[in-house]
């Protein structure tokens, strides 16, 4: 198999150098069975590649929108980085606490003389107070004299369970006074403790919006890593294909019978150019 070329041609341009490789290239491909077959497996293997490649291209971009995503809402809720527990994370901890909590303001509970459902009522009440003490202590954070306004308030109200629990511990039970007030302040301390606990989770909990989007940007991360990483596996069994392919054509006249006009090197530079063009075709 031969390419045609004009008698006694004037040195080509390199436009025609061009033509000539991929007029003898698809010569090649033409009558030769073995590689027409393997040109049809490469030419699978490049639509595998730019699928791939729009796959690739369109996990950067959600990749992207995902980080600029996390970005604003991290200068809305966390500039100062604090927050560093994902909110189920932290949700999970506060809801420990809370349930901790249960005990000591049940025992509190039943210094007000209540049979045991009253009793269970009114431990429900000093709960959701506690859980709002946790919130307004999170909430005046950046302002500290209402902080300090929400703190003495809880002092305030832990002081009089104290003493509640104490008159009661001496009327109903018969403690001595020292060991009732012990056992009051001891009670009242355990559920003052776990209240700050959980208001401090809470500082350092991470709003839900911020926690959806920093997993969106992790699951947008995953996913761009895997498509670059099938995208080279689609580059290189292209590669495959094309190395192939040119083992083939080396073996063919072709390869050798270099136009008028060029040298051996350009002539084997523009099959190439033509082979890999024969790759884009669709």
């Amino acid at each position: 198999m031969t390419v045609t070329v004009p008698a006694n041609p004037a040195v080509p341009d390199p436009p025609e150098h061009e033509n000539f490789a991929a007029i003898g290239v698809a010569e090649w491909l033409r009558d030769d069975r073995a590689a027409a077959d393997e040109h049809e497996e490469a030419m699978r293997a490049g639509t595998h590649l730019q699928e791939m490649r729009w796959h690739m291209e369109a996990a950067g971009r959600a990749l992207v929108a995902a980080k600029t995503k996390v970005s604003g809402l991290i200068d809305q809720h966390n500039l100062d980085g604090r927050r560093t527990l994902a909110f189920w994370l932290g949700g999970a901890i506060v809801t420990a606490l809370v349930v901790l909590d249960t005990i000591p303001l049940n025992w509190a509970a039943q210094a007000f003389g209540l049979n045991a459902a009253g009793s269970w009522v009114i431990t429900l009440i000093l709960l959701v107070a506690s859980i709002g003490a946790m919130a307004s202590m999170e909430v005046t954070r950046h302002d500290p004299r209402r902080h300090t306004t929400v703190v003495v308030i809880m002092l305030t109200a832990y002081a009089a369970l104290v003493a509640l629990r104490t008159s009661f511990l001496i009327t109903v039970v018969g403690e001595s006074v020292a060991a009732a007030l012990l056992q009051a302040v001891v009670l009242s301390a355990i559920s003052a403790g776990l209240v700050f606990l959980g208001a401090a989770v809470m500082g350092r909990t991470r709003p839900l919006r911020l926690s959806r989007a920093l997993a969106a940007q992790r699951r947008a991360q995953r996913t761009s890593e895997a498509s670059e990483v099938a995208w080279h596996h689609a580059e290189e069994r292209v590669e495959r294909h094309l190395a192939v392919l040119r083992r083939q054509l080396v073996r063919q006249p072709l390869f050798s019978a270099v136009p008028p006009g060029m040298s051996h090197p350009d002539w084997v530079v523009a099959l190439e150019r033509a082979l890999r063009a024969q790759f884009a075709q669709r």
